[in-house]
């Protein structure tokens, strides 16, 4: 009887809480109208909810859901974001929610997991994994147990995973584009085999499937017509004093480099490299040095815009974590099933396997309607970074994924 009442109060309590009221212009009234000027260029107000969730992943009996958020690492820009999403919005639904970071040590990432099976502390488990192969058995072992598993960014390498939201570098929609880009550069500066376009990748790490991957997409774009050299850095483990010394010495042994992809962004290292050998120019300058980064981060922003680098290949974790968050709410709270097909055909409900789409973004595109996904920019460091209220949940009906809403839950599972 207690609990029951308990429950009761809990759902009150949630159910009055203050909802996002829009004021003239899409501006919802918790939003401070500087704050307003900030965010209105980035979204379209008419496909984004704010703050839906509220109360939504409460059990029957009062308690919490319980996730764990298990990450590979936190020292950029996408991660934080990432987490400040997921934890906002599931915090908001009634979620109990755990972050731990393995920070690139994958048998460390394997242990966590496995004592989060033993101690049988979560119902889900949201997992960016180190090592996607090896993760598959205790990602297998997990949803044995009962707990599912929902896996973002990059997927482990096993059929049993409860679902997926993400992207595959390695296929000429995502980091092919990148390759072709540098093709169609070298074919336009008349390169040869003989006298070929020299691209410099900075690697991240050889170790991390990821990285593999987007070192593939790239060559997969490039083709085989050997117009086009790829130098590669050693690995710099996503650190920027590596990443601008990798810069320093492949410039001083290829002068000529006329391309650069880092595997892990970091601007700001790009930046300051070219800069100390005197090649930090716009497009269209001789001494312009083509610059492609994988993932967006604030210190990108400005030389996209202004043409000093040519662009990036990325969607971000607003798009993803989205995706995570609707994925585990129909599933594991409101005990729909998840279906293989192709969502982005429009062609299944609730979608297991979701690819979020990663647009060539440049000066051109990164500001535009073609610059957003599902109702708002690809370019997330744009929005208020740390106020996590202020993101909206997006609108990803066109793939299947409805906002859930408690309406939803009294008619699927009863309270």
């Amino acid at each position: 009887m207690f609990r029951n009442l308990l429950a009761l109060a809990v759902l009150l309590a949630l159910s009055a809480a203050p909802l996002a009221q829009q004021t003239d212009g899409g501006r919802p009234s918790f939003i401070s109208e500087a704050d307003w000027t900030q965010i209105k260029p980035h979204i379209d107000p008419e496909r984004v909810q704010w703050n839906p969730y509220r109360g939504l992943a409460v059990r029957k009996d009062g308690g919490p859901y319980r996730i764990l958020d298990l990450r590979t690492w936190m020292g950029d820009d996408f991660q934080v974001v990432g987490y400040g999403l997921l934890k906002t919005q599931l915090e908001a639904a009634g979620v109990k929610y755990t972050m731990l970071s393995a920070e690139f040590d994958a048998p460390a990432q394997a242990r966590m997991l496995e004592d989060a099976i033993a101690t049988k502390s979560y119902d889900a488990i949201i997992l960016h994994p180190v090592d996607r192969v090896a993760m598959a058995a205790p990602v297998e072992k997990a949803i044995a147990a009962g707990i599912d598993v929902y896996g973002w960014i990059t997927p482990v390498q096993t059929p049993k995973l409860t679902a997926f939201a993400g992207y595959k570098s390695d296929e000429m929609d995502a980091n092919g584009q990148i390759g072709k880009y540098f093709l169609d550069l070298a074919q336009k500066a008349g390169a040869t085999p003989d006298k070929p376009f020299i691209v410099l990748e900075i690697w991240g790490s050889r170790a991390l499937p990821i990285c593999v991957e987007r070192y593939n997409g790239v060559k997969m774009g490039l083709g085989d017509s050997g117009i086009v050299k790829v130098v590669e850095s050693v690995d710099t483990g996503g650190q920027p004093e590596a990443q601008l010394k990798a810069i320093q010495d492949a410039f001083a042994k290829y002068s000529n480099i006329s391309g650069i992809y880092p595997q892990f962004g970091d601007a700001n290292a790009t930046i300051e490299g070219l800069r100390s050998v005197g090649r930090l120019a716009p497009i269209g300058d001789p001494k312009h040095v083509a610059v492609i980064l994988q993932d967006v981060d604030k210190a990108m922003l400005p030389p996209v815009r202004d043409g000093t680098f040519d662009g990036t290949v990325s969607n971000g974790p607003w798009q993803q974590a989205d995706v995570v968050i609707k994925q585990f709410l129909w599933h594991t709270v409101l005990k729909q099933p998840l279906q293989d097909g192709d969502p982005l055909a429009g062609k299944v409900d609730l979608p297991r396997k979701v690819l979020v789409p990663e647009p060539f973004l440049t000066d051109k595109t990164i500001d535009t309607k073609a610059g957003q996904l599902w109702g708002a920019t690809i370019a997330f460091t744009d929005m208020p970074l740390g106020k996590w209220t202020y993101w909206p949940t997006l609108d990803t009906t066109s793939i299947g994924l409805p906002v859930p809403t408690l309406a939803d839950r009294k008619r699927l599972v009863g309270y």
